[in-house]
């Protein structure tokens, strides 16, 4: 089984929401989050932080805490199962230009539609369990 590594880039608005932001895959154009392969010498949360550059161009602060994973099968090499480590990153900013903006489009979405668009339901489940994890420490400290 691959093993990748991936961002879940949100930001938060002053409400309390948090929007996503979404890539489309380079093969078959599914919504996903940035990802890649583990590379030698550099820790998970800042793998995730490069991807997120390369593949959105976008900046900010990744949790070195793991979120959790999902398995999805990659459509361009046919029976293959990858189990993708996925850490949160809070965006501080969007490059105007990136290594892959010509590949991949970019959409910033609300919780609602993030979850209705990903490519898949594990990811959905995960991207709502930090929502969950937000609301529950804004609240916190509300109270």
């Amino acid at each position: 089984m691959l093993r990748q590594i991936a961002a879940l880039p949100v930001r938060a608005n002053a409400d309390g929401t948090i929007d996503v932001f979404l890539v489309t895959s380079r093969g078959s154009g599914r919504w996903i989050i940035p990802k890649g392969n583990p590379i030698s010498g550099l820790s998970p949360p800042d793998v995730a932080a490069r991807e997120a550059r390369e593949e959105a161009g976008l900046v900010g602060q990744v949790r070195q805490r793991r979120l959790g994973s999902f398995e999805f099968h990659r459509l361009r090499v046919s029976g293959e199962t990858c189990l993708v480590d996925v850490y949160p990153m809070h965006v501080e900013k969007q490059l105007r230009d990136f290594d892959e903006k010509r590949q991949r489009t970019v959409r910033l979405c609300n919780m609602e539609t993030a979850l209705s668009i990903v490519c898949s339901r594990a990811l959905a489940g995960l991207i709502e369990q930090y929502g969950a994890e937000i609301a529950s420490q804004r609240s916190a400290v509300g109270t």
